[in-house]
């Protein structure tokens, strides 16, 4: 459901910010802003940037999810004692 939702989202992005200028710009007239507020509830609330999750790549898990390699902790933990992500190793001390 992950993907579906980001692709909902990267499709609508650009039209969706540029509604919610129209609608918080005091230059446009009321008649346009009002009309852009029509047509922002009129997307579907799926494409949201809100409704995307950080999911991890190997496993879905939602839950702490490192940000850089989007991997979820297990997954991230194995990989690192493994060696298998550059510049990431075991802490010794």
């Amino acid at each position: 459901m992950d993907v579906i939702k980001r692709k909902m989202f990267i499709k609508n992005e650009i039209k969706r910010r540029l509604l919610k200028s129209l609608k918080s710009s005091h230059l446009v007239p009321f008649s346009r802003r009002y009309q852009a507020v029509c047509f922002l509830t009129r997307l579907p609330r799926i494409s949201s940037v809100t409704q995307v999750r950080n999911r991890c790549v190997l496993s879905g898990r939602v839950w702490s999810v490192n940000n850089k390699t989007r991997y979820g902790r297990f997954i991230l933990r194995d990989n690192a004692y493994n060696s298998n992500i550059p510049g990431l190793s075991r802490a010794s001390w």
